[in-house]
């Protein structure tokens, strides 16, 4: 055969084994993101209230004429990541089953970058919800957002403090008591288990802490009931944690249900190879398209863990 016809040959192998590579189930943001496929190039995202709690009416009166509040604006645009490689004839031609197997393996490789760029950018969203603002202005995490763009006197507080513990968790469930309401100042009903999501370096403590079997509270003598037993989702990610950029101490709560973390694919993950005679290599690139996005911080409550 003609080096041109193993390489139309070892192609469709080679893609194969790159898509195999980027779905391997181990990808944690699809579990608190709301993946959706969007292909413009800006992806603008807002929000609008209720018309809160009726009021209470006269007999042939107008009362109750309210208007809805639109939210927040904010623009996520789309960017592209990728990355390519070549081998010279030489190399692929030597050993043709050992030049195979290694277009698995570096099929592979190229495979999980792309997927290790999606968890890397969606992680990135928590990891920087303490220092970057979103739409009201404010930090993704912060004790000042305001109510609305109208009643900007209100404000919420999504910010938790402390590193994680039993005490830790019972206080920050009695602040989003306190705290989660929407626009129109209304409590919102939180169906289903919240997720408690961490990074590797505070397993163990979070293990103890929500154990399904630990029916009483880590750390005490006195026999009382483990109030977290079962009540979360626990989700370890390994790209909060501080080897990967974030910290190994902070710690999050959300609510997925509410769809307010987005990740925007604008195009999956492609794979495309040639030659280029001149040179006598055979190319190999893949590239994707995507934005994520925070529309609202009643995603979750978060703290740095100090």
């Amino acid at each position: 055969m003609t080096r041109n016809e193993l390489l139309d040959l070892y192609t469709p192998i080679y893609d194969e084994f790159a898509m195999m590579a980027f779905d391997e189930p181990t990808m944690v943001h699809p579990k608190m993101f709301d993946v959706i496929s969007d292909p413009t190039k800006d992806w603008k995202y807002n929000s609008m209230s209720g018309l809160g709690a009726w009021d209470e009416a006269e007999e042939d009166s107008d009362t109750g004429l309210d208007h809805f509040v639109i939210g927040y604006e904010g623009t996520a645009a789309q960017a592209k990541y990728r990355k390519y490689f070549y081998v010279t004839f030489e190399v692929n031609d030597q050993m043709e089953y050992a030049s195979l197997k290694s277009k698995i393996v570096r099929a592979e490789a190229l495979g999980r970058g792309g997927r290790a760029r999606a968890e890397i950018k969606t992680a990135s969203v928590l990891i920087n919800g303490f220092t970057t603002a979103c739409a009201d202005g404010q930090y993704l995490f912060s004790n000042s957002h305001p109510k609305n763009p109208e009643e900007t006197g209100t404000t919420y507080d999504n910010l938790l403090s402390g590193a994680f513990s039993h005490d830790n968790l019972e206080t920050a469930e009695a602040q989003i008591a306190a705290e989660y309401f929407d626009l129109d100042g209304l409590p919102i009903a939180r169906s289903g288990k919240p997720l408690l999501v961490y990074p590797p370096a505070i397993a163990g403590v979070v293990g103890r802490v929500l154990s399904e079997r630990a029916g009483e509270r880590p750390g005490v003598t006195t026999r009382d009931i483990n109030l977290y037993s079962g009540k979360y989702i626990p989700v370890e990610w390994d790209y909060l944690g501080a080897a990967m950029g974030g910290s190994d101490t902070a710690w999050f709560i959300l609510f997925p249900n509410m769809k307010m973390l987005k990740m925007i694919w604008g195009a999956k993950p492609q794979y495309k190879s040639w030659i280029d005679n001149l040179h006598q290599r055979y190319y190999f690139d893949g590239w994707e398209f995507f934005t994520v996005a925070a529309t609202d911080w009643r995603c979750g409550f978060g703290s740095t863990g100090l």
